[in-house]
């Protein structure tokens, strides 16, 4: 339910501060909640517009597959810590790799 009324602020203002989501239910329901609700409310619309970890994790493959076959010659590197931990991810266009050979020297 607090989910709910925060979607739009959240789709809005993905860092909107606590205290701006315990105001906006009040006048919505005209109830209090506590600190603790407006930050899970907040944590919840925000999983409800963006997803949530553990799928982000999941799409990584899938993403940086489509990144190498659009963006030919396209380096990328990632790496996951046992028990799908994610601990990095990097790539580079052909394009920067190309011209980091033609880069000037600085004193």
């Amino acid at each position: 339910m607090i989910a709910q009324v925060l979607l739009k602020d959240v789709a809005e203002t993905p860092r909107i501060p606590i205290k701006d989501c315990i105001r906006n239910v009040k006048t919505s329901y005209h109830k209090m909640i506590s600190k603790r609700n407006g930050y899970l409310g907040r944590r919840r619309a925000f999983e409800m517009i963006y997803g949530n970890w553990e799928g982000s994790l999941q799409m990584l493959p899938r993403h940086m597959i489509a990144l190498q076959k659009f963006n030919a010659g396209t380096v990328v590197e990632w790496r996951l810590l046992p028990v799908n931990i994610f601990n990095f991810v990097f790539w580079t266009f052909k394009s920067c790799i190309d011209g980091f050979a033609h880069r000037r020297s600085y004193p």
